[in-house]
């Protein structure tokens, strides 16, 4: 017999014995008059307390309360989430007050003991859907919380985890096993949800700081998210039980195939931080990128800003392509914004009358910057083809208020000026002129045929 069918065979008796060692005491346990007892007692407890709060849940329901949905979190919300831990608390009260009874009448308590163990884990399975909002710590506390949580009120928790340890694998000095996975699974999720409520409590303190110009609030989010996610991955690699010196020659490695593959994530990330520290972009800047986009920047991210623009698109764009490219910030020292408007009139124009009302067309403007270097001017610029044109600048005093609009009011008055005082703004136009000379050639054409 070769050594691993001997070893086999070895395997095969321990687990037969331990069958048969638990399949005796299951029968002894299920013949016992006083496990019938034990059960009987745990039912009557358990129909004590749905009654109880069968009559509190009819009290309560018949008290009216204002219509609408009640705020997550409040006290209300509090108050009427907890209503679902009085049928399981009552159930855990009367199993623990019935004790000494059950022990006095029948001498056994390790039915209603296993009932009690139950009935925690139920209030704990009650409380956790309840109360826990977060999906994903709700789905981890549901499939591993409460199986750990049952295993150890039985005393079985520490005989399944050797279990566990037993199966794996080793990474360099690192070894990794199945119950390494489901602590890993656990922490990072408890973690990252609580990574995620100090994130949104910074942010919004730093927010609310009056003090803080917007684009050093906006760095100091950044740093803040920066600093709390590394401490919270060196407590999660601590919490799973991994030696962080284990995984220097890992993190090498590591480090530089993430150099190659995430380069543009860190000149990202970076450009972020150079975008927030030299205050050249704030948030609600009006700006226009050389690829066409144009709008608001809502939201100066880590990886990539949004802009929205004006048909309600929101644009994500790289972080990089603000340092990369050329941009232009119409908001960026001062609101001030220039129009422009080309307008061209017929040749038999009085050329002075034109100009005086295309010029004052801009001063009428309520939003136009009237006097200073800003003022409105009109140029004439060119002797055209078919007129002779003119160009009218002038500002407004808030460019976000739109330059289209602008325009189309001052292009409106212009018009109605010129309509006014018979200004023509011509279209193109060709003269056509035919030559005597082609008479010529059309009597050749008849004699020939």
């Amino acid at each position: 017999m070769s050594e691993n069918e001997y070893i086999g065979d070895e395997y095969i008796e321990v687990a037969e014995s331990a069958a048969s060692s638990v399949y005796e005491e299951a029968a002894f346990w299920l013949t016992a008059p006083e496990t019938y007892y034990q059960a009987l007692f745990v039912l009557a407890s358990l129909a004590i307390a749905y009654g109880v709060t069968a009559l509190a849940r009819h009290f309560i329901l018949a008290v009216k309360e204002p219509d609408g949905r009640v705020k997550a979190f409040s006290k209300r919300w509090f108050m009427r989430r907890s209503g679902r831990l009085l049928l399981p608390s009552l159930t855990i009260l009367l199993l623990a007050a019935g004790e000494a009874f059950v022990e006095g009448l029948i001498g056994a308590l390790d039915v209603v003991h296993a009932a009690q163990r139950v009935a925690i884990v139920w209030f704990m399975w009650v409380a956790l859907r309840a109360f826990v909002t977060s999906t994903l710590i709700r789905t981890v506390g549901i499939w591993i919380f409460l199986p750990a949580a049952l295993l150890q009120l039985f005393g079985w928790f520490d005989p399944v985890v050797a279990y566990l340890d037993g199966y794996g694998f080793t990474l360099g000095e690192v070894k990794i096993t199945a119950y390494t996975f489901i602590k890993a699974v656990f922490f990072v999720s408890i973690v990252i949800w609580i990574g995620k409520i100090v994130s949104d409590s910074g942010e919004g303190y730093i927010r609310s700081s009056e003090t803080l110009t917007r684009a050093t609030k906006e760095l100091l989010i950044k740093l803040f998210d920066i600093v709390l996610y590394a401490v919270l991955f060196m407590v999660t690699l601590n919490l799973i039980g991994i030696d962080l010196t284990a995984l220097a020659v890992f993190s090498g490695a590591l480090g530089v195939g993430l150099g190659f593959g995430l380069q543009k994530i860190a000149s990202n990330f970076t450009s972020g931080i150079i975008l927030l520290t030299e205050k050249t972009i704030n948030i609600n800047d009006l700006i226009e990128m050389n690829d066409g986009v144009f709008g608001y920047v809502r939201k100066l991210g880590a990886r990539a800003s949004i802009v929205e623009t004006f048909d309600g698109k929101e644009v994500m764009v790289p972080n990089e392509d603000f340092i990369t490219s050329r941009v232009a910030n119409l908001t960026h020292s001062s609101t001030n914004g220039r129009i422009e408007i080309p307008v061209g009139v017929s040749y038999g124009t009085d050329m002075h009358k034109a100009y005086d009302l295309i010029l004052d067309a801009a001063n009428k403007y309520e939003n136009a910057i009237s006097d200073g270097e800003h003022s409105p001017k009109c140029f004439m610029r060119e002797y055209g083809d078919n007129s002779v044109n003119f160009l009218l600048t002038f500002w407004l005093e808030d460019v976000t208020t739109g330059r289209w609009r602008a325009q189309s009011d001052v292009m409106f008055t212009i018009w109605d000026s010129f309509k006014e005082h018979d200004i023509e703004i011509p279209f193109p136009q060709r003269d056509l002129h035919i030559r005597s000379g082609l008479d010529v050639f059309a009597g050749q054409s008849k004699s020939e045929s």
